[in-house]
């Protein structure tokens, strides 16, 4: 689907990071854009950016995405404001790092962490698509993680998510491939970017009780990651790859590559295991 003036989109999580960049971007072309978020004075201040720099209308809505009546009643608003649904980026997500294995993660984070990071996008879907269905085209992006094609040890909440997210998306072009319908889908995974969740989780990590925690091993593995982070990708420039994808019709997109080779190491293993089955 082409990416232009006079369409409509709506971007979850859109107060800052990757929501924020693919907002602007979409501004810049013309395209006018609903940007979701909880928090309602950053948000203020992107639609006023964005108000500035773009041709398109420009729309905040303070919403949670964990919450499906509210994802239904905006798309309901989208819908009678605009007359037309393009492009829906499911972005909004949440990432705790607190260094602790599952078994001791704490339940109530997890639960939060699958709410927003699945079942948001879950809520999304469900009142956006069907605006789409009805339309006959349009495209849907949901924002997982190289965490949902790799792994990401230590936060396995946040990992186990995005692999829900990849499975999800999936299965939704799956399904509309299945009826016919001429709407796209793109995950996209990225590894590292440059935005405010990261930089908190990376701080996170060079805390004391990081070191007093874990054993060398890990402490390894989070040196490596602090090597990689050093050359993290810009949002702006992850926006630009992520409408890239869209425009191709790329159902998985890595925009930063496969980080120290996560995925293809993943990706292996289960070629390796269908070739030990002895299946075709």
């Amino acid at each position: 689907m082409l990416v232009e003036s006079g369409q409509v989109a709506v971007v979850t999580g859109a107060a800052r990071g990757i929501g924020r960049a693919i907002a602007t971007e979409l501004a810049s072309r013309g395209v006018s854009v609903v940007i979701v978020d909880l928090r309602a004075e950053p948000l203020g201040a992107v639609a006023e950016e964005l108000a500035a720099a773009g041709d398109g209308a420009v729309v905040p809505a303070t919403v949670d995405v964990a919450d499906a009546e509210a994802m239904t009643a905006l798309a309901q608003r989208v819908q009678e404001r605009f007359g037309r649904i393009d492009l829906v980026i499911n972005n909004a997500g949440i990432a705790p790092n607190d260094g602790k294995p599952m078994w001791e993660a704490d339940l109530a984070q997890w639960r939060r962490v699958v709410d927003v990071n699945l079942f948001g996008m879950l809520h999304g879907i469900r009142a956006f698509v069907p605006h789409l269905v009805a339309a006959g085209r349009g495209h849907v992006v949901n924002i997982a993680s190289l965490a949902g094609l790799s792994g990401t040890p230590l936060s396995a909440s946040y990992g186990t998510s995005k692999h829900a997210a990849v499975a999800l998306s999936e299965m939704l072009l799956a399904e509309l491939e299945l009826m016919g319908l001429p709407i796209g889908v793109t995950v996209v995974c990225p590894g590292f970017v440059r935005t405010p969740m990261v930089e908190e989780n990376r701080d996170m990590t060079r805390g004391p009780e990081w070191a007093d925690r874990l054993g060398a091993d890990a402490t390894a593995l989070l040196e490596s990651i602090e090597e990689t982070m050093k050359d993290m990708l810009e949002p702006d420039e992850a926006a630009r790859r992520v409408l890239a994808a869209v425009e191709a019709g790329a159902l998985h997109t890595l925009p930063t590559g496969d980080v120290a080779d996560g995925a293809r190491t993943r990706t292996r293993r289960v070629l390796d295991a269908i070739e030990a089955s002895g299946s075709d």
